[in-house]
């Protein structure tokens, strides 16, 4: 790719025979010719590009680092033909796929490449990062590490088997008739904000992905719906159980409170990880806050850079 300048660059690659878009961030004083440290960022649930992928990509470029964010398959701008599906393990290779490209790209030093997974990402990062050693070190960001706990532990038999029977019956309806039945997989329309707490995850959520905070009112290739069958591939999606061979520099950033909803799933996944790792509590922060709010955001990044860096066979220079 000769035609990259310096800031936000629209691209696109290929992933399992779909063309993604992206969208490539480079630091301002980029030039072609350079070498480069590089993070493959990927989102929570059902981002699109433009959401918290922008927000980090664009702040990693100021610190010196090439940043990729992209739509995954069926996601935003990007080819697929069931939108929107929460297809843990087809994600995981788009991630790979990423990383692929980014090898092929000049001015991406492979001794320096890094993940970067938020929410759900998280652990789909972490799964992948466990088998491709061509991720030099990772970071999750309000990571969902463990979703055993997410899903089987927050259900007893019989509602588990419901939410699974009720998933395949949405498989069973696609493969007969070849349309996709949405519902609200977060739920968020049903909520009752006038019951919940306004640190809780749940609470954020509303407020970040059904306002013009960053919904479809400001990002309209952002659709809060998902297929019926989402949860049959996420439920079994865990990264918990690879902690101790992840054998990859992991850093988990949370906020402080989330330590009442999603915290534990970062802290959790830190205590069985594989050495080197580190933990980072950001203060004040919540689940969602870290998504978008600048100095939660700041203090995330900062760290993970720090962190980085220690794994660089040279230093990083920031963007002045």
């Amino acid at each position: 790719m000769t035609d990259i300048k310096a800031g936000k660059n629209a691209i696109t690659f290929e992933s399992q025979g779909y063309k993604l878009a992206a969208n490539l961030y480079t630091p301002n004083s980029f030039t072609p010719s350079g070498s480069y440290p590089t993070v493959i960022y990927s989102p929570p649930f059902n981002q699109v590009k433009e959401q918290s992928g922008a927000i980090y990509c664009h702040k990693l470029a100021e610190r010196g680092y090439i940043a990729l964010a992209f739509d995954h398959i069926g996601y935003g701008d990007s080819e697929g033909e069931i939108r929107n599906y929460e297809q843990s393990f087809i994600k995981m290779e788009s991630i790979r796929d990423g990383v692929s490209f980014l090898g092929t790209l000049p001015f991406v030093d492979r001794d320096r490449l890094f993940g970067l997974g938020m929410c759900a990402s998280g652990g789909y990062m972490a799964l992948v990062a466990t088998t491709d050693k061509r991720l030099k070190a990772i970071a999750t960001v309000s990571g969902m590490m463990n979703n055993q706990a997410s899903y089987f532990k927050t259900m007893n038999r019989e509602t588990a088997i419901g939410v699974i029977t009720a998933a395949n019956a949405g498989r069973q309806k696609f493969y007969e008739t070849g349309e996709v039945e949405y519902m609200d997989g977060l739920g968020l329309e049903s909520l009752d904000l006038d019951t919940l707490d306004p640190d809780s995850a749940q609470y954020e959520g509303y407020q970040f992905y059904m306002t013009e905070r960053a919904g479809a009112q400001t990002h309209p290739n952002y659709s809060h719906k998902s297929p019926t069958f989402l949860f049959e591939a996420p439920m079994l999606a865990d990264a918990q159980s690879y902690a101790p061979y992840l054998y990859t520099p992991y850093i988990g950033i949370y906020g402080e409170k989330s330590l009442q909803d999603t915290g534990p799933l970062t802290v959790n996944f830190y205590e069985a990880a594989s050495e080197p790792k580190e933990l980072v509590e950001i203060s004040g922060a919540s689940h969602v806050s870290l998504y978008d709010i600048d100095k939660d955001v700041d203090r995330a990044v900062a760290a993970m850079d720090v962190f980085f860096q220690k794994y660089s066979p040279q230093p990083v220079l920031a963007n002045n």
